[in-house]
């Protein structure tokens, strides 16, 4: 259980991450792209490093169980939830991740981020707090759905019934819940300078940044 400092507000809950790993990373040749190397070790057990620090559980959401199998020696033991869907997106791996999750609020991110700021993840807990989601605002005012925050009861009903009427993107029911707080770039940018944090391997130009871990 983590114990956040705010102000003069002090509160206590149960949090969780998730890890999407479940992507074939088809613009890459479909290379695993939880499995590539950053500093020495993949980039899913350097996140998974970091978020130990942060919550009280990390859950990984992998395609089927062949894949889980190939990522046990990355997973350092953590809990592994295959897709019950099977081509839907990220989408299906968030509600297997939201079902397993013992926290009430859970972190979202993507196995190719592998420069996210722990300092990051804790002021997205910060400001979720007693709301239903605090999501990133990119500079054009649309959310960054994979470094967010979300209460896990609300928003689990949304998903499944977004995945049942066929909208399958991420942000679907997300758009459903009644509280969400928009956290702009320049308030992350306090503790993240930079923004790492938003960095993603998606091509094989973007390959070149993981060699400056």
């Amino acid at each position: 259980m983590f114990l956040y400092h705010h102000s003069q507000l002090q509160f206590k809950m149960t949090i969780s991450a998730l890890i999407l790993a479940g992507g074939r990373g088809r613009r890459l040749g479909n290379m695993e792209k939880a499995l590539m190397k950053c500093d020495g070790k993949s980039v899913l057990e350097r996140t998974i490093n970091m978020l130990d620090d942060v919550v009280d559980e990390v859950l990984v959401s992998v395609r089927d169980e062949k894949q889980e199998k190939e990522f046990e020696s990355h997973a350092r033991g953590k809990k592994m939830v295959p897709d019950s869907y099977s081509d839907i997106g990220p989408l299906a791996g968030i509600l297997e991740g939201f079902k397993a999750a013992k926290g009430e609020y859970i972190f979202v991110t993507a196995c190719d981020m592998p420069f996210i700021d722990p300092k990051v993840v804790e002021f997205m807990f910060q400001c979720a707090e007693g709301h239903d989601a605090a999501v990133p605002l990119r500079l054009d005012g649309s959310m960054e759905p994979l470094c967010g925050v979300y209460r896990v009861a609300p928003l689990l009903p949304l998903i499944e019934k977004s995945i049942g009427s066929g909208k399958r993107f991420i942000l679907a029911p997300v758009f459903e819940l009644d509280d969400v707080i928009g956290v702009e770039m320049e308030r992350i940018r306090e503790v993240d300078p930079h923004l790492r944090t938003f960095i993603n391997i998606n091509t094989f130009d973007d390959m070149d940044k993981l060699d400056v871990c």
